[in-house]
């Protein structure tokens, strides 16, 4: 299950739109975020895409040779940009703002989906992903402030509600 430790992160954009709950329309923004984070983060989506995406240097620099087994060469150098079709709901995101906790953004019940991976060389993935949120009014021109700026961002998944979520199907962090 994807989360995420406060990371620093860019949001991209901001959409303004409307869903339907019923018959009544409700307010829903996109949070559109890129973050190049170290390819680890790809066993969190499957156990085997890390070595899917990367191989080991065939010829490592001194960074490399700290840890000889490191998996910082892309094994597909053609492949661009890779679509994951996977989605999670339930998740609590908090995005910093001024000094940090009561005055963080607080977004409840939201969606993650639309991920994409841009393997790059030397170990790091470009991800990136969609936040569908329900803001505070207050909260909205918050966020409409850090378009295009990076921000620190904090994704929670819900809390597991099965033994087969607990031990079954949770990817290995």
């Amino acid at each position: 299950m994807f989360d995420l430790d406060t990371t620093q992160v860019k949001l991209a954009s901001v959409n303004a739109r409307a869903e339907l709950h019923g018959d009544d329309p409700k307010p829903a923004f996109d949070l559109k975020i890129e973050a190049t984070l170290a390819n680890d983060i790809l066993v969190q989506f499957d156990p085997t895409l890390r070595t899917m995406l990367f191989k080991m240097d065939d010829a490592p620099d001194l960074v490399d040779q700290i840890d000889p087994t490191a998996l910082t060469a892309l094994r597909f150098p053609k492949l661009g940009t890779l679509k994951w079709d996977w989605a999670g709901t339930g998740y609590d995101v908090a995005v910093g703002y001024g000094i940090g906790g009561a005055s963080d953004i607080q977004l409840a019940d939201c969606k993650v989906d639309k991920f994409q991976f841009q393997p790059l060389n030397g170990g790091s993935v470009l991800v990136t992903f969609r936040v569908i949120a329900h803001p505070e009014t207050a909260d909205i021109g918050k966020l409409c402030e850090f378009i295009q700026q990076n921000i620190d961002i904090t994704v929670t998944p819900p809390a597991p509600t099965t033994v087969q979520e607990l031990f079954g199907e949770q990817k290995a962090a």
